[in-house]
């Protein structure tokens, strides 16, 4: 009998001994849990835009891409005039960071510009299949470069030693341009979808797709591609801004912010008043998103908000 006892009292001391650590290690984990979501919030990101400016309606036809200066503060925007059906007929025009027209046809007799991009005093411009070389100071054309088997050269971007890099949406590749004026193809394929957007980083070319509405990595050195993130729409336009973050536009009238740990937000959505979001423009010290509206003939500008979550 008093060993029936003693185990019965043993039992009941297991029970509360495992009963009370379950207790202590329960606190335990929801203190863990909170320590756990406490971090997330912490690096939760939430971004807004406030709307700043507009231009009018009457000095841009068909603005396809906005190219900030930070030396003349001015932006170099690229008009097709799609309106006017006369051949070579495209322009650009100088826009102040106000919204206010400083030149509205700048250079004109230009067949199909997009993507443009700044170096050394240069604007670079392509044009179908054609880059131009056009001094800043005097707004002169001082050199075309016709890039052989180009489609329709599309997104620029330009790295700290002169090459320059333009994709070549319509025909899937991306050519790149020397200093030296030597034209290569130096990525080619299917898997790139239509690349609109570029941008170096670093020893990376970042393009975006818009036919998959995904954005890439593709290493310089060895061609190695990496989609990074997915669903940002019809993309065009893409900026780097603080802390590593990215803004990508989607044609269709979207703007997407890209986080640094590659977590993608909505932040902009006029599709349904059929406004457009081309290649986009950005002011750093401003923090102003500049966004060509393509049919629209405006430019928007709206200040950038991040504001992370504590």
């Amino acid at each position: 009998m008093k060993s029936s006892i003693n185990y019965i009292f043993l039992s009941m001391s297991s029970f509360l001994f495992f009963l009370l650590t379950g207790c202590v290690f329960g606190e335990k984990d929801k203190e863990n849990k909170s320590e756990q979501s406490s971090v997330e919030v912490k690096n939760s990101i939430s971004v807004t835009l406030e709307q700043i400016w507009e231009t009018d309606t009457t000095s841009l036809a068909t603005p396809e891409c906005a190219t900030y200066d930070d030396q003349k503060k001015v932006f170099y925007v690229s008009n097709l005039n799609r309106a006017n059906e006369v051949d070579n007929d495209g322009y650009l025009s100088i826009v102040n960071p106000d919204g206010s027209i400083k030149v509205a046809k700048w250079v004109e007799g230009l067949t199909s510009p997009l993507g443009n991009a700044i170096y050394n005093g240069y604007l670079f411009q392509n044009d179908k299949d054609n880059i131009l070389k056009i001094d800043i100071e005097s707004g002169e054309i001082v050199e075309r470069i016709q890039v052989e088997g180009a489609n329709g050269l599309n997104g620029m971007t330009i790295d700290e030693n002169g090459n320059i890099y333009s994709a070549d949406s319509g025909g899937n590749k991306i050519f790149k341009l020397t200093p030296d004026k030597e034209v290569s193809v130096i990525f080619e394929g299917e898997e790139l979808n239509r690349p609109n957007g570029v941008l170096v980083r670093g020893n990376e070319l970042l393009t975006v797709s818009s036919g998959g509405g995904f954005l890439y990595s593709i290493d310089l050195e060895n061609g190695q591609i990496e989609t990074l993130v997915e669903g940002i729409g019809q993309a065009d336009g893409i900026i780097l801004i603080e802390e590593g973050h990215l803004l990508t536009s989607s044609w269709k009238g979207e703007v997407y912010f890209i986080s640094n740990d590659m977590k993608v937000q909505k932040i902009l959505d006029t599709q349904d008043q059929e406004i457009n979001a081309a290649d986009i423009g950005f002011i750093p010290e401003e923090n102003l998103l500049v966004v060509p509206t393509f049919h629209d003939n405006r430019l928007v500008a709206y200040k950038v908000k991040i504001n992370k979550i504590n």
